[in-house]
This record gives structure tokens, C-alpha cells and sequence, in this order.
């Protein structure tokens, strides 16, 4: 038609008819597939359908695979960037596919063998349904990693996880403990996304893949049969991830059930879940998007009988909702451990108990009888650690000499067994007396010593002592420069703030490795991190980043709870307004009978000594403030704790957290009401996103002369808009942001005298000839950003009075591979000249540059002149694959119906 606005009112009345069709099925298919031809027919009439905004085609197809409500702006934005080949600013945003309704009952499970496998192999399948609002859990072994001791591919919808369980064929010889190690990675691979590093391949784990790590860790290792020496190994790997779910309990579980299959002696089957609270109601396995709403974090493993690991934090719920919490995990736990135990029986292995040897009979009574009474004498004595340690030494030297005759060959059983006697006979003492090793009650906290602002240039400091456990604690406030950025799997995110731990050997009178943090530092560092996070201030009213650190001098149980309060101590002493004061405390548990489930006869300690967590069944380390909990984590040597024993536990950690909170408040009643001066001053505004190529300049240039002429620490800009200046002079923030608001306003560069930074004069610009467009130039680099790198490709004047010409080469421009870390690539190629191609100026008048063009030796024609465009429409851009592939499952419908 040669008027396009019959065809539109033909496509759209087409449109309104076939949409309405009361028993048409596919009903959103079959209005973007009209939609998209309505829009594509305007388009290329060169009319643009406005029905509130501009809506291009592709724009539509975006809203509706990602299921997404964007604005005008970014709709807009989005077309545009799209067109320039820049993937980079399109929005990213998952919603909860639909998956396909499960055959099985909720809380039931099936399993299925088929010979589907390599060389027709068995194929064994469990399946699993927990829940109508997620897709069920499906187990699969025998056909991948089928010579590993067990191997299990686990499935959640779109998420696959790939668990392996192996063991050397003979145990390690004098060693008296398990030699058990824990991998996890979440590969880049599975969200189609390569990792950032030199080489492009997945390095050494992340601080979120180390803690998975412990997270499958505890709760496996008390159950796998004790005696058993052989070198063992888990390892796991996230192969697909739908960005709808955390993996973390599904590598507890895969990993624990590759483990049950295998012959490893692991006494029980192991699981997980995630616990979520929101709306005051418990979510299982909540998604990543309900977790942001969610106040409890939750996770909970164990078996069918007890629960053995917990991990998370909260948003000061009351000790009741965890009970509640735990109780909800674990009735899914159950379920799932069934199942397991059931599919083991189908596809598991005969456990290997051979090699496990019992010690001789009669040692265990032959040592009870010779040390009893030594032991309850040094337990009499009430001693400190070191005087402590020194008896105990001497104890298990003698238990060696002493009675190796009559058991030779038997040097690590007679440890093991004094080690048993050291156990029982601390849990006797506690039990009938109500004492403790060191003299304490069994609810009492040791002595308290605490100092706020040890350290003078430092923002904030605090000195904590609990008896012989002490840290220092630091506090250092930046601009979001500072901020620590964190790359997975889940994408890029700037942490404002985190806390890093420290334990050196000194702290135990020891010498060792200093270096990189260890597991243990990175898990007690994020322990205490998320007790903290609660209580912060939110970023719009203290827009800080802040880092505490924590640096253990002196250690005897419990230093991430030390690591709490001082913590505390420090963001009040510098100034940051927290919420209220938060204290953590570790409890430990005794029982008669290590090999057990707890009972009514545990005995809980408040406050526990190195010796007691060694010795005991439990540390679980509870942080929070007078009303509720923030974080928690529960580690336990016994194959079990029951909820009534949870309970106890709690209570008691609250009174002792009470206590502490009130010995703190003594010290540091509230955050001091001013920054200590040391503390740069900030300043956030808000412009335009079309405005940040003024204030960044070519090159960089302006922006290093706005910091320099007001003498600014730094100053951050931000692809939002967000402009944030940080100097230790307050008035200099204040000009400073005049200048630039001027600077991007209709008057000019800055208005008079630039807005009061010191008359600075007008920049000289470019004199020499116009670029060629379409002509490639060897361009000189003035500076390297992450969106991308400022080249220089025409000279100035020779005496300097005039710049050369500068253009910017976009990240998506610079390779015909997608560039994620625009700074390192252009830093490995090692030189100081690219070429690159002329495409133009783009509507901030600023010159556009492509190396990939080059790259890809494209010939792109100058555009035309005004005078020489041609009056007929441009051709319309071909429709997408995506486009017609939409479209194609209309028409079937049509067909269909």
C-alpha cells in the first residue's frame, strides 16, 4: 500500500480480532507475533506506532522473553545501543520460567532404571517433588563419571549440577584423623558467560565458592564412619545455573548423595534446603528475587533423624521464628533423605568397612583405668590455657610410654582412646558439678576488657579481650571507589561493605604461613560480615563504603565472635551511624556419648575455650542485639542435634549475648555523633546519563582537571548518572559540584569563572583538518576506561597551542569477541597505537571509533550529505531468527485451534 496508515489500521484491527478469540490457546504468543508484524509493517513505511511510547519490534520481543516492564527511557536506550552492536547496557532480568507440572505427588519421589547409558550401561534416575512452585529434584547416575567411587548429575529445572565422590584404594598410615577434601565451582560456562581473567579460564575458587565448600564440608564429615583413612575427595561443579535459585544446597545434596552411593562409609544420606522468611511466612528454596524481601537466609542440611549444619542470617528475628525455621527445613530435609536412602538401594555400593580397624579390646578400659583420676586432677586445677596445655601434653605423652608394652603397634588407638576418656570425663564434671575446665559456670562469659579509638589516624578502632581471645578491630570509610567488587555467576556487584579476618600463628604463640587467608579466615570474615550488615545505615543516608578488619592477636575459642564486637566498637568509634550494637557469642555442647544424637542430657556452654570445642560436639555461634539474631552457624562432631536441644541453646546464647551488649555499652554507648576528621567529606548528585561525556572529557581530561583544580580526593561517576565527590574540605565539595552542574547545563563550560573553581579559561580544541569518515587511522591511546578507550588519531599543533583530534572506540567496538574487562584487554595487547576506524560523530558530538571494522575489514561508505539523501524510505532491517521463529509458533496455533 502506498500510505502506511491503511496497512496499520488493516494489521491492527487483524490484531484486535484474533487476540480476543475467547478459546484461543497461546494467547501471548500469538499477540507479540501480530505485534511484531504491525510494528515491523510500520517500520518499514517509515511510521513508527506510538501506542504510549516508542516500542520498536525488537524492543517488544525483549519485553516479552524476559518477561519485563521497562520504561520509555530504556526501551529507548536499549533500541539504541542495540543498533551501535553494544549488548552492554541492555538490561538483564530472569523471571520464574514455567516448567512442566510434575507427575508425582508433592513429598513423594520415584525411581526409574533404564539401559540408556554408554554401552547400553544402566541408567538409574531418582526423582523427587517438594514442591508445586518449583520444579522437581532429579538424581541421575551411571552414565556420566561412571569411574568415580559414585557420581551424580542433580537437576532443578534449567540448573545442573555434576557431583563426584573418590577415595584412594589404601588408607593413610599414623594419621588419627579423616583426610577429607572439598571443591566447588560455579563455572562462567554455565550462564554462557566466559571468565574475566588474562586466560579466559576459571581460576582458583572465588570467596563465595569457598564457603559452598564448608557449607558441604560439616555436615558430611561427622557422618562418614570414624577409623575410616583413606585420602577422600568431593568435588562439584555448577555446569548449568537459571540465575532463579542459589546452587548451594544443591551441592550439598548432590555431593552427599555421590558420596551414600558410593563405598565411602557414610552412615546416613545427607541433605539440604534453604529456608526464606517472607511475610512472616517460611519459603522453601526461595528465588533470588524473593531472598532480596526475604528477612531470614537459611540454610539448613541433615539427616532424616537430626539436623546437622546451619548457616545464614537474619534481619533480628526472635529466636522462636528460627526454632520455626528449622523445623520447616528439616521436614523437607526428611523427604528428601528418604528418597536418598531408597535410590541407594538400587544404585549404591556395598560400603567398605574393611579397612576401618577396631581398636585391640580392652584398650579403651586399660586407659580409662590408668588416667581417670589424672585427667579429673588437671580438670580440678582450673588453670588458663597455657597451664591447661601443658598437663594435658604431658598426659598424652605418658598415655604412649605407658603402655605401649602391653599395646604395641597401637600408638594412634592409645590417643584416640585418651582423647575419648578427656571427653567423657569433661562432660562428668560439668554434669555433677556444674563447673566447668577453667573454673567458670557452665552459662558464665569470661572477663571483658574493651577500648574504642586505640589507633590515631585511624577512621575507627577498638581493642576486645574475652579472657584470652582478642582482636583488633578497624574501621576505614572510603567513596564507592572503595567498594569490593565480586564477580560470579549471578554477574558483577560492588559490596559497600565487608569485613576482612585476620589470624595470624602469633595469636596462638605459634609460627607458620602468612599469606592469602585461609578457608577458615574467609569463612569466620564472612560469619562475621553478615552479623554486621543488619545494623548498618542505609547507602542513600551514609553513602560510605566501609571496610572493617579484624585482626586476631590472641586466640582461645571464639575469635568471629570476638571479631563481632569489636567490630561493633569500631564503626561507632568512626562515626557510622549504626542501627543498634550487635554482639555474638559461641555456644558448645558436651555429651556422654560423642557417636550419638543429642538429648535432655547435653550440657550447653555459654562461651567456649578452645579446649571445649576441641573436645565437644558443637559450636554454634550465634550474633545479634537485644531483639533478635543476624547470623548464625551451627558445626557439630555428633550425627545429630534435636530442635529441643537447638532451642536450649538459643536461649542460652541470648542471655550471654545480653550481657555482652550491656558490658559494650559502657564503653561506647552510641556511634560518636561526628566523622573523625581523617574521614574524606562526600558529596552525591544526580545528572543526566547524556551529560557524563562532559564531565569525563576525552580522555579522561576534564574530570582529572575538576580533581585537581578542587583539590578532590576522587570522584566517582556512574553510568546511572550519579556523580559522588569525595575531599577532606567541605566547601571544596560544594564548588566543585556548582562547576559541574554548570558545566552540563545550556550556559557552557562551568559559567562564570566555572562556577567558582578559579577562572579557569576556556580549553583550546582541535584546529587541523576534519577526519575522513570511513578512513582507519592509527590512533594514539590517551586513556583506557571500562566502556572503552580514547584515542587520539590526529595530531595537534606543534607548538602545543592546540590539541590533536580524540575519539572514543566503545568497548563493543574494540573486537569482534564481546571485551568483558575493557582495561585488561587493552593492557595484555602491550602497545600504545591502535587502528581503528572513522564511523562518525555520534549526538553528543563526540567521535566514534572501531577497531572491530577494522578487525572485520568493513567498508562503511561515509553517510550522505542533507542535500543528497534520498526521498524513498530506508530498507528495513531483516527480521531476526527470534522474530520469525515467535511468528512461526502463531501460526501453528492458529493451525492448532
Amino acid at each position: 500500500l502506498p500510505h502506511p496508515l491503511p496497512l496499520c489500521l488493516t494489521f491492527f484491527t487483524t490484531f484486535l480480532i484474533i487476540t480476543n478469540k475467547p478459546h484461543l490457546k497461546n494467547m501471548k504468543i500469538h499477540t507479540v507475533a501480530w505485534w511484531i508484524l504491525l510494528t515491523r509493517a510500520c517500520e518499514s513505511n517509515g511510521f513508527l506506532i506510538q501506542p504510549h511510547h516508542s516500542l520498536s519490534s525488537q524492543s517488544i520481543l525483549r519485553r516479552t522473553t524476559t518477561g519485563r516492564t521497562l520504561s520509555a527511557e530504556s526501551d529507548v536506550a536499549e533500541d539504541k545501543a542495540l543498533a551501535n552492536g553494544d549488548t552492554s547496557t541492555v538490561e538483564e532480568a530472569v523471571t520464574v520460567p514455567e516448567f512442566p507440572e510434575c507427575d508425582i505427588p508433592v513429598g513423594e519421589f520415584r525411581i526409574e532404571t533404564t539401559q540408556n547409558g554408554p554401552a547400553d550401561g544402566a541408567v538409574h534416575t531418582l526423582t523427587v517433588n517438594l514442591s508445586s512452585d518449583s520444579p522437581p529434584l532429579v538424581f541421575e547416575t551411571g552414565k556420566v563419571g561412571r569411574q568415580a567411587a559414585g557420581a551424580v548429575v542433580l537437576t532443578r529445572g534449567d540448573t545442573v549440577l555434576y557431583s563426584t565422590a573418590s577415595r584412594d584404594d589404601k588408607p593413610k598410615e599414623d594419621i588419627d584423623f579423616l583426610p577429607l577434601s572439598v571443591e566447588h565451582q560455579e563455572r562462567f560456562s554455565s550462564v554462557g558467560m566466559t571468565s574475566g581473567s588474562y586466560n579466559k579460564r576459571d581460576g582458583r575458587p572465588a570467596e563465595h565458592e569457598i564457603l559452598t565448600c564448608r557449607l558441604i564440608d560439616r555436615p558430611l564429615r561427622p557422618l562418614i564412619s570414624s577409623g575410616w583413612r583413606h585420602e577422600t575427595q568431593l568435588l562439584s561443579w555448577v555446569l548449568s545455573y537459571d540465575g532463579i535459585r542459589s546452587c548451594d544446597p544443591l551441592a550439598i545434596t548432590s555431593s552427599a548423595t555421590a558420596l551414600y552411593l558410593s563405598d565411602v562409609p557414610l552412615v546416613k544420606p545427607v541433605a539440604a534446603v534453604n529456608v526464606g522468611y517472607i511475610n512472616e511466612t517460611l519459603v522453601m528454596n526461595p528465588t533470588l528475587a524473593q531472598m532480596e524481601e526475604s528477612t531470614l537466609h537459611l540454610t539448613v542440611a541433615g539427616t532424616k533423624d537430626a539436623i546437622l549444619m546451619i548457616e545464614g542470617a537474619a534481619d533480628f528475628l526472635p529466636e522462636s521464628t528460627m526454632i520455626e525455621a528449622l523445623k520447616f527445613g528439616h521436614d523437607i530435609i526428611k523427604t528428601q533423605c528418604n528418597a536418598i536412602e531408597e535410590f541407594a538401594k538400587v544404585a549404591g555400593k556395598e560400603k567398605n568397612f574393611e579397612t576401618i580397624v577396631s581398636p585391640p579390646e580392652g584398650l579403651q578400659d586399660r586407659v580409662d583405668e590408668v588416667f581417670t583420676e589424672r585427667i579429673d586432677s588437671m580438670y580440678s586445677l582450673e588453670t588458663n590455657k597455657e597451664g591447661m596445655g601443658e598437663v594435658m601434653s604431658t598426659l598424652s605423652s605418658a598415655v604412649v610410654t605407658e603402655l605401649e608394652e602391653e599395646f604395641p603397634d597401637e600408638k594412634t588407638a592409645l590417643k584416640n582412646a585418651f582423647k575419648d576418656l578427656l571427653c567423657r570425663r569433661m562432660f562428668i564434671k560439668a554434669k555433677e558439678t556444674g563447673k566447668r575446665c577453667d573454673g567458670r559456670a557452665l552459662t558464665e562469659i569470661r572477663r571483658l576488657d574493651m577500648e574504642a579509638g586505640i589507633l590515631p589516624r585511624v577512621h575507627g578502632s577498638a581493642l576486645f579481650t574475652r579472657g584470652q581471645t582478642q582482636c583488633i578491630a578497624t574501621a576505614t570509610l572510603g567513596d564507592s571507589g572503595m567498594k569490593q567488587m565480586i564477580e560470579s555467576i549471578d554477574g558483577k556487584r560492588a559490596k559497600p561493605f565487608y569485613l576482612q579476618y585476620t589470624f595470624p600463628p602469633s595469636c596462638v604463640g605459634e609460627t607458620g604461613r602468612v599469606g592469602m587467608p585461609g578457608r577458615r579466615e574467609v569463612g569466620h570474615g564472612n560469619l562475621a560480615e553478615r552479623a554486621l550488615v543488619p545494623a548498618l545505615p542505609d547507602e542513600g543516608d551514609f553513602p560510605y563504603a566501609i571496610r572493617v578488619e579484624s585482626l586476631i592477636t590472641e586466640s582461645n575459642g571464639s575469635s568471629s565472635m570476638a571479631s563481632v564486637c569489636g567490630g561493633t566498637l569500631a564503626l561507632m568509634d568512626a562515626g557510622v551511624p549504626i542501627k543498634r550494637p550487635i554482639a555474638g557469642v559461641a555456644m558448645g555442647m558436651l555429651l556422654g556419648d560423642k557417636d550419638g544424637v543429642s538429648d535432655e542430657n547435653a550440657v550447653i556452654l555459654t562461651d567456649i575455650l578452645g579446649t571445649e570445642d576441641a573436645l565437644g560436639t558443637m559450636d554454634f555461634k550465634v550474633a545479634g542485639d537485644t531483639e533478635g539474631i543476624t547470623t548464625f552457624q551451627l558445626d557439630i562432631k555428633c550425627e545429630g542435634l534435636t530442635l529441643e536441644t537447638m532451642s536450649r541453646a538459643l536461649e542460652q546464647a541470648r542471655e550471654g549475648r545480653l550481657h555482652l551488649l550491656e558490658q559494650m555499652s559502657k564503653v561506647l554507648p552510641e556511634p560518636r555523633s561526628t566523622l573523625p576528621s581523617t574521614v574524606p567529606k562526600i558529596k552525591v548528585i544526580e545528572v543526566s546519563p547524556d551529560s557524563l561525556g562532559k564531565i569525563i572529557g576525552p580522555g579522561g581530561k576534564q574530570i582529572r582537571a575538576i580533581i585537581e583544580d578542587y583539590n578532590l580526593v576522587n570522584m566517582d561517576v556512574q553510568d546511572s548518572g550519579t556523580v559522588q565527590f569525595t575531599s577532606l574540605e567541605e566547601d571544596k565539595l560544594e564548588k566543585a559540584a556548582e562547576f559541574v552542574m554548570a558545566l552540563i547545563s545550556d550556559s557552557g563550560r562551568g559559567g562564570k569563572g566555572g562556577g567558582g573553581g578559579g577562572n579557569r579559561a576556556e580549553r583550546p580544541k582541535y584546529a587541523g583538518p576534519p577526519p575522513v569518515i570511513g578512513k582507519t587511522y592509527t590512533g594514539k591511546i590517551t586513556g583506557i576506561h571500562n566502556f572503552g578507550v580514547f584515542l587520539e588519531i590526529l595530531p595537534g599543533a606543534e607548538d602545543g597551542s592546540t590539541p590533536g583530534l580524540e575519539g572514543l572506540c566503545h568497548v563493543s567496538e574494540l573486537h569482534t569477541d564481546r571485551v568483558r574487562n575493557c582495561e585488561g584487554f587493552v593492557k595484555s595487547m602491550k602497545t600504545e597505537e591502535l587502528k581503528v576506524r572513522v564511523l562518525g560523530y555520534g549526538n553528543n558530538d563526540k567521535l566514534q571509533l572501531s577497531r572491530k571494522s577494522v578487525l572485520e575489514n568493513r567498508e562503511d561508505p561515509p553517510p550522505p550529505k542533507d542535500d543528497e539523501v534520498d526521498e524513498k524510505p530506508a530498507e528495513p532491517a531483516a527480521m531476526s531468527q527470534e522474530e520469525a521463529d515467535v511468528i512461526a509458533a502463531a501460526i501453528d496455533g492458529l493451525l492448532a485451534d
